[in-house]
């Protein structure tokens, strides 16, 4: 009888030990699943930058930036009868089989699990990974929809209305899944870039059009979409699905070797100019610029004054203020040197972007004077279209999240606010900063085929590392 009850006691501890095995198991399985996600996506939403940070607040119905979304809106119904408007309802379908037909047109081929299993799983998990980008500022600002603010109903044919009251506008989810997948394929058929970007562009636009969003959820799921890109960069998942489409994309065209093309994409195939002013959306930007103009007293509006700079060492110093370390040219060569080429490189974007264009200065077109008179005369020849500060700026903070992603929040954040210095002072509209980042984006997409940007950028990634390791 002893006996057995040893056996007995043995089997049951025996029988617990097991027990707790497999429950402290479970507990670091559910705690790698958050840290890692299932394949979906490349990061999880706490991983990704935070758009409550870098973004600014949606603004309300009572608001003078409310114009712009308000005209948008009204724009949006007048051509839902449109063969433009169809497209816009057809891509109210989310998720990656819509995104495939979008992208495959773009490309000319046909893009499905079965045919391209590899540039189908980069186009659901780049996209997932875009849309959950905005996941944390729509839960905080629960943010109306037009449809539901203006009392109507949807257009969108795939569009469900109960799901859409209930899920916050600003940003744009679609938005964000669009346009992150455009800068991905974008980096990977640099061939067809500009129809690339040009679709990923309509595909954020469609959700005005069908009255989802306002023009303003649009623009944040652009960036949010940009900013995710940066962080999926220092993923060696992401970097080798992208690798993969790209085999299987050069196998099935026939590629045997990308052209070493020089130039960016082009900025007049893929963003809608900015409106004249004859037009109702230029009073979104008048709006937004006698609003900017009310801080050229504040402290911000000192900074703006100092965000005239437009330097390397202006921008390792300012974007040093946001690291965990000084980054110059002493203390962490690689970064600088990196910087450096990117700075000069997106010079280069901005010289191809304002080529061909010319738009007035915003001071010039009210009949004033900037926050710098002494100024005036050097902008008054030069075009506002797009903004080389923001293309600059909004391009190094990208940039720099691959370089450091631990800071990409305020990164983000100062990149965002050195492009608006440039509406508070008036030497730009509003429109103008919002296709600069845009430009920044697509054109940190096309140098990720540059060998010496990459060469360069993992210098700077180790740098980084190491000096981190030694703090």
């Amino acid at each position: 009888m002893i006996i057995q009850k040893t056996s007995t006691t043995r089997h049951r501890l025996i029988g617990l030990l097991l027990i707790l095995f497999l429950c402290s198991t479970l507990t670091i399985s559910a705690q790698d699943k958050e840290r890692r996600p299932n394949n979906t996506t490349y990061f999880s939403t706490n991983e990704l930058p935070d758009p409550c940070v870098y973004l600014p607040v949606p603004p309300d119905t009572a608001s003078t930036l409310f114009v712009d979304d308000f005209m948008r809106w009204i724009w949006g119904k007048s051509i839902r009868n449109t063969e433009r408007g169809k497209q816009a309802s057809w891509e109210s379908l989310y998720g990656v089989k819509r995104m495939a037909t979008v992208f495959g047109e773009a490309m000319g081929m046909t893009i499905s699990e079965e045919a391209t299993p590899a540039i189908w799983r980069l186009l659901q998990r780049v996209g997932e990974t875009g849309n959950k980008a905005t996941s944390k500022a729509k839960r905080k600002y629960m943010r109306v929809r037009p449809f539901a603010r203006m009392n109507e109903h949807v257009w969108g044919e795939f569009d469900n209305e109960w799901d859409l009251r209930h899920n916050g506008s600003y940003p744009s989810g679609h938005t964000g899944y669009g346009w992150s997948t455009a800068l991905a394929l974008a980096e990977m058929a640099p061939e067809y870039q500009d129809t690339i970007l040009r679709r990923g562009y309509e595909y954020g636009d469609s959700r005005v059009i069908v009255g989802a969003h306002w023009q303003s959820d649009v623009d944040a799921g652009r960036l949010a979409a940009s900013a995710a890109i940066a962080r999926m960069h220092t993923s060696t998942e992401y970097l080798e699905d992208l690798e993969d489409a790209r085999a299987e994309y050069q196998r099935i065209k026939g590629i045997k070797q990308q052209k070493k093309e020089t130039s960016f994409p082009h900025i007049e195939r893929i963003i809608d100019y900015p409106a004249d002013t004859a037009s109702y959306r230029h009073y979104g930007d008048v709006a937004y610029y006698w609003l900017a103009k009310t801080e050229r007293t504040t402290p911000r509006g000192e900074d703006a004054v100092t965000d005239t700079a437009c330097t390397v060492n202006y921008f390792l110093q300012t974007y040093g203020a946001c690291t965990n370390i000084p980054i110059d040219i002493t203390s962490t060569p690689d970064i600088a040197t990196f910087v450096t080429y990117t700075f000069d490189k997106l010079c280069d974007a901005c010289s191809q972007a304002k080529s061909g264009t010319f738009r007035q200065r915003p001071f010039l077109r009210m009949g004033e004077h900037s926050a710098l008179p002494e100024k005036d005369k050097k902008y008054s020849t030069s075009s506002s279209y797009p903004s080389s500060h923001s293309i600059i700026g909004w391009g190094i903070a990208l940039a720099l999240v691959e370089v450091m992603p631990d800071c990409q929040d305020a990164l983000l954040e100062r990149g965002y606010e050195y492009g608006r210095s440039r509406t508070i002072l008036g030497f730009h509209f509003k429109s103008d900063v919002q296709a600069g980042r845009l430009v920044a984006a697509y054109t940190l997409a096309r140098l990720h085929n540059d060998a010496e940007f990459r060469k360069l950028l993992t210098a700077a990634q180790n740098e980084y590392a190491n000096s981190i390791n030694l703090e």
